[in-house]
C-alpha cells in the first residue's frame, strides 16, 4: 500500500474503534501527557482540535483553560497560525471541517513551551505520517520545546518512510507506551 492508501486504512481503523474503547485509551494518553515534566512546567501548550476520532484533545484543553495558556493552530495558506483561546466559545467550524479559532491573538510557535502534534502513523524512532500537506512539518522546522505525538498503539508502523522535510517528534505517547 502507498501512503495514501495507509492513510485513509488508519483512518478507517480509528473510526472503527468503540466508544468504550475510545474513551478508555485517551484516558489513558491523557494521564501519561500529564505526568510528563515538560509538560507540567509548560506555561503556553499548542493543542491540535480532535477531528474524526483522533485522541481526544479537548478534554485536556477544558481542564487547563485559566492555568496554562492554550493555543489552536489554524491553516493560513501553507502555514499554521497559532492562536489563543480561553474556550470552547473560541473557535468554529474551518478548514476540513476542524474547528478553528476565531480570535485574534497569535504566538509564534516558537514562543510556545510544548506542542501536542497529531498523527495517523508513526515509527520507532518517532517519525509521524500526518495528513499529508506538512503543516506541522513546516512549523516545527527549528521549534526549540517539547513536541509530543499523542497516538493509539494501532497507529504504531515498521516504517514511515520518511522524507528528508519530515520532522521527527521528541516523544509519542500511545495507550500503551511511550516512545
Amino acid at each position: 500500500m502507498d501512503k495514501k492508501q495507509l492513510r485513509k486504512a488508519m483512518i478507517q481503523k480509528r473510526l472503527a474503534l468503540d466508544v468504550e474503547s475510545y474513551q478508555h485509551y485517551c484516558l489513558q494518553i491523557q494521564k501519561q501527557l500529564e505526568s510528563l515534566k515538560a509538560f507540567q512546567e509548560a506555561q503556553s501548550v499548542a493543542f491540535y482540535m480532535s477531528y474524526r476520532h483522533e485522541v481526544d484533545t479537548r478534554a485536556l484543553m477544558a481542564k487547563y483553560f485559566g492555568k496554562k495558556e492554550i493555543f489552536v493552530p489554524k491553516c493560513v495558506g501553507d502555514d499554521l497560525v497559532f492562536y489563543k483561546i480561553d474556550s470552547f466559545d473560541d473557535v468554529a467550524k474551518g478548514y476540513f471541517g476542524v474547528d478553528e479559532p476565531i480570535t485574534d491573538i497569535t504566538r509564534n510557535i516558537n514562543a510556545i513551551d510544548f506542542v501536542v502534534v497529531p498523527l495517523l502513523m508513526f515509527d520507532d524512532q518517532r517519525n509521524r505520517v500526518g495528513y499529508g500537506r506538512g503543516f506541522y512539518d513546516r512549523a516545527l522546522k527549528n521549534y526549540p520545546h517539547t513536541t509530543c505525538g499523542i497516538a493509539f498503539s494501532f497507529q504504531h508502523v515498521e516504517n514511515t518512510e520518511p522524507h528528508r522535510f519530515d520532522i521527527p517528534l521528541d516523544m509519542i505517547i500511545t495507550d500503551e507506551k511511550i516512545y
